[in-house]
């Protein structure tokens, strides 16, 4: 009988706001991979990462078949939990137990990052909704000075210097395991992202050549936080209960994407222009321009991307 070690695995990771949620619909369609029975299980995080999970490592990693019970023998199996970049202990965990295992990780230009992870944090109720942009980076700076950051959307400023958290990867895991993609280049060209991610992953590409590439979980301006934030918990519970049962899940993640775009219509408004002054974007672009030189040099070419333009 096979172990969890034994399987092929392609594990989708790195920064939050960078389209995993599309990345995971992508890859869980082709025929090729058959995929967690939910997007981010969060297996390899540390037990005191600041995120839930009903699946957490605790010492046994057989325990991780359970999260795909119904892939075939040949299946690439695949699961998507970005935070595992940001995670030293996944990372040791992931080298030590998925020796077969290949890594993709998605990034994304750090300020426009930034930006959204502000919408999403007050889409989801962990800002308040008048807190301005340049308000909440003046909070990131604080916490990060006296190492107060402990929730994850306090944590947004350092983990967008991506080559501190890829270096430890490339070095543990080999550069032939690891495959770094860009959000933007996701967003304007995703059937050549597919075609390269597919090279990597050794599966056929030819199965993008003829799909319809959607946007998922794309971040909107609420007109409920609250409410919305009771239905992402009550999102997540559910997939808990039924996603090792099928017989359930399935049928019930079927009417979820027949009757979710009605929701968002109705409790979406339109998206408000983020305004940042001219002395935020320069700190944030003084704060992250080392580390962006330094990804540059480690992966050898340019990054598809420029700080976004000031709006006032």
């Amino acid at each position: 009988m096979k172990s969890v070690a034994d399987y092929n695995y392609l594990i989708v990771g790195g920064t939050t706001k960078a389209a995993t949620t599309s990345l995971f619909a992508y890859l869980t369609d082709h025929p090729a991979i058959c995929a967690a029975t939910y997007k981010e299980t969060r297996f390899f995080l540390s037990s005191d990462y600041p995120l839930p999970s009903k699946y957490r490592y605790t010492g046994d990693i057989e325990a991780y078949a359970s999260l795909f019970p119904n892939c075939r023998e040949k299946q690439l199996r695949m699961e998507s939990t970005p935070d595992y970049l940001y995670c030293e202990k996944a990372r040791e965990r992931i080298a030590e137990f998925l020796p077969q295992a290949k890594l993709v990780f998605s990034l994304r230009e750090p300020i426009s990052r930034l930006i959204s992870w502000y919408r999403f944090a007050k889409q989801i109720g962990k800002l308040p909704q008048t807190l301005s942009f340049d308000a909440y980076v003046e909070r990131l700076f604080a916490a990060s000075e006296h190492n107060a950051a402990e929730e994850q959307h306090l944590q947004t400023l350092q983990q967008g210097c991506y080559t501190i958290y890829l270096k430890p990867y490339l070095s543990r895991l080999g550069t032939t395991r690891i495959h770094i993609l860009f959000y933007e280049e996701l967003a304007t060209q995703p059937a050549k992202v597919m075609v390269n991610l597919c090279d990597f992953a050794g599966i056929d590409a030819g199965f993008y050549s003829t799909y319809t590439f959607k946007i998922t979980n794309r971040t909107e301006k609420m007109r409920n936080s609250e409410l919305h934030k009771k239905y992402r918990d009550f999102r997540f519970r559910l997939r808990q209960w039924t996603h090792d049962k099928p017989i359930i899940h399935n049928p019930l993640r079927m009417i979820r994407r027949t009757i979710e775009p009605l929701y968002l219509h109705l409790n979406t408004q339109p998206d408000e222009n983020i305004l940042m002054s001219e002395e935020t974007q320069h700190r944030l672009v003084n704060y992250y321009q080392h580390d962006t030189d330094a990804l540059s040099a480690l992966i050898g070419k340019p990054l598809p991307w420029k700080p976004p333009e000031i709006s006032n």
